[in-house]
């Protein structure tokens, strides 16, 4: 077995079960090193179910996508299970535990197994390049609208998905904390956050773009989100409860004159194969784990702060060349 695998059967252990049928494609991606089985993308769900035995995995799909799945999604391990697509239903008979609606695996994925560490870095890498080129290459004139298309393009030329992406151009940034993008043209700056993902594993990132001198408000705002950012990053290892950790951000933002605008947005969690998996709040007591992703994304009215790193400290989505605010990414004035 390896090691989700034995993840897996103790999940079956503990709880009495004699398999697991996984129907989310976040966790199908998990299970199976990435596969995707995606073909609406507004949905949970695929066009495949897994089901997950210690004797036995096996997919389960219509004579729609069976060729296609054996083909390019999953290996050897996996028996692709086909039925005429007018009768399938995809409910196995039998003492298994399913993940829908509930995830009821979902703690199975937090900490990542040394492949996927390889494939967060790597995607980590290439979704922090594409952002880095894309921002240097906005310019005023350009609506919110043509900064997402042309990242939407960069990041599909590399196989990578977003979940997310949102730009603000200038007012706009202060006012929503989820601008999605609109035919608004940008004067003096621009916000962009999103999430990337391939195959099944997601990192964030937000950035911003400012043209001409900053002015000394915003500047007090970006130096104090940034503070925040590290007093977050600072508290977040392997063993400490995550309300301990948020807290640490809840009191940079009291010292920096901002006491409030933690409340404005929440301040994100850890994620992996979904854009969070769990939001935290100061009553969340579940500790964080070795090798689990972390998207913190603190917010002061104007201006945010995020990257994807792990709970050892490193960062993923590192930009070289881009300007710093103390340890953490600033704003780029052009």
């Amino acid at each position: 077995m390896n090691e989700k695998d034995k993840r897996l059967a103790e999940f079956c252990r503990k709880h009495g079960y004699d398999g697991v049928l996984i129907r989310r494609r976040s966790n199908i991606a998990w299970a199976a090193d990435g596969a995707d089985v995606h073909c609406d993308r507004g949905t949970p769900l695929g066009v495949a179910s897994l089901l997950w035995t210690p004797q036995r995995k096996s997919v389960l799909t219509t004579n729609i996508e069976d060729a296609r799945l054996a083909a390019e999604e999953f290996n050897g391990e996996w028996e692709i299970n086909a039925e005429p697509w007018w009768t399938a239903n995809g409910r196995p008979k039998g003492n298994f535990a399913t993940d829908y609606p509930d995830d009821t695996i979902a703690e199975l994925r937090f900490s990542l197994t040394p492949r996927e560490l390889e494939q967060a870095k790597a995607l980590g890498h290439d979704a922090a390049d594409i952002m880095s080129r894309a921002m240097r290459e906005i310019c005023p004139g350009q609506t919110e609208r043509d900064v997402a298309a042309d990242m939407t393009a960069g990041f599909r030329r590399r196989d990578i998905f977003c979940p997310v992406l949102l730009v603000a151009a200038d007012e706009r940034i202060a006012l929503y904390r989820h601008p999605i993008p609109t035919s608004k043209r940008i004067e003096k700056a621009a916000l962009v956050v999103l999430c990337a993902q391939r195959r099944g594993l997601i990192v964030c990132i937000s950035r911003m773009v400012h043209f001409g001198p900053l002015p000394a408000d915003l500047r007090r705002r970006q130096d104090a989100v940034c503070r925040v950012d590290e007093a977050l990053q600072e508290a977040t290892r392997p063993g400490v409860r995550w309300c301990d950790a948020l807290a640490a951000g809840i009191r940079a933002y009291e010292e920096a004159g901002f006491a409030d605008e933690w409340k404005k947005h929440h301040q994100g969690g850890p994620l992996g194969y979904e854009t969070r998996d769990f939001l935290v709040t100061p009553a969340e007591t579940r500790v964080i784990l070795p090798n689990q992703l972390i998207g913190w994304n603190p917010t002061i009215t104007g201006t945010k702060s995020e990257d994807t790193t792990l709970s050892s400290g490193e960062n993923l989505t590192v930009m070289p060349n881009w300007p710093l605010c103390g340890t953490r990414p600033d704003i780029l004035c052009r």
